[in-house]
Order: C-alpha cells, then sequence, then structure tokens
C-alpha cells in the first residue's frame, strides 16, 4: 500500500461502496454469530439423538454441513477474501452427501 496524499483520503472516506460494504458487513458479522448459535444448537440435538437412539440423524449432519459452508461463505466475505455476497444474496449453500456422517465406536 503506497502512501496516501489528503485528496486520496478524502475520496476513499467519501467512497458510497466502502460505507455500503460496511453495512453488509455488520449484518454478515450477526448472521455469522446466529449461524453459531444454530450449529451449537443443532449439536446439542445431534448429540441427544445418538445418546437415546443409537444414531444422529443423517438430514441433520448434511443441514450441519450446509451451515458450515455458509460459515466459510461468510467469513470469505467479511475479510475481504472474497467479493461474493453470502445467503440472502445467493443460494444457501447445498451440497448433496458424498460419503456418510462418521459415527463414533
Amino acid at each position: 500500500m503506497s502512501g496516501l496524499n489528503e485528496e486520496d483520503l478524502k475520496r476513499h472516506v467519501k467512497d458510497k461502496d466502502t460505507w455500503l460494504r460496511f453495512i453488509y458487513l455488520v449484518v454478515f458479522g450477526v448472521a455469522f454469530y446466529l449461524s453459531i448459535l444454530l450449529t451449537f444448537a443443532t449439536s446439542i440435538f445431534q448429540f441427544l439423538a445418538k445418546l437415546f437412539s443409537g444414531s444422529a440423524f443423517d438430514g441433520l449432519a448434511e443441514f450441519g454441513d450446509n451451515v458450515a459452508t455458509y460459515q466459510g461463505q461468510v467469513t470469505r466475505f467479511l475479510t475481504f477474501a472474497s467479493d461474493d455476497k453470502p445467503f440472502p444474496f445467493a443460494p444457501f449453500p447445498t451440497k448433496p452427501p458424498a460419503t456418510p456422517p462418521t459415527t463414533f465406536a
């Protein structure tokens, strides 16, 4: 990053796209926090399912995988590694199940 003169600084501070990105950062930061709570709730539910029925729910495991992908997309957007806005500006990530979830003995 080269040195900025006063005119460049004023132009950057007044850039509407930068401020719009800041609003997106706040919104997606809240969405990321809520997704962490959702992940924790899903984990507890899966644990209880495993505890009482002997197996976790495949559909819920797939949902958890999709939420993890979403969290990755949000992280890439928040850190400026990507300009692609995640859900709701893009479809929620879905992956076809490649392999069955790992079970623990």
